[in-house]
């Protein structure tokens, strides 16, 4: 007897890292990825121009302490996806 989302992939449903080519970096429950895009409930967005933490700094802080879903699902490209990891991946500080 297997799961409703058998077809979803093996990240679905896992907090995970989505860093682009451009330098930004998505955290995120996966909902599916394929070739054409990769799909986040419940996410966050780090883009390290706008912000005073390094990407570092800000992966750490949500490994620690979780993320703040401020986007409810997204839809990023695939062909601008220069990475993809579990959150749990990410090594400690």
């Amino acid at each position: 007897m297997g799961t409703f989302h058998d077809d979803m992939g093996e990240l679905h449903g896992i907090t995970v890292v989505v860093s682009q080519h451009d330098g930004c970096t998505w955290i995120g429950r996966c909902h599916s990825e394929d070739a054409i895009e990769v799909i986040l409930h419940d996410a966050d967005h780090h883009d390290p121009a706008q912000s005073d933490e390094t990407t570092a700094q800000w992966l750490q802080r949500a490994r620690q302490f979780g993320h703040w879903p401020r986007i409810t699902t997204i839809r990023i490209s695939r062909p601008d996806v220069s990475g993809l990891v579990r959150l749990a991946e990410i090594s400690a500080g």
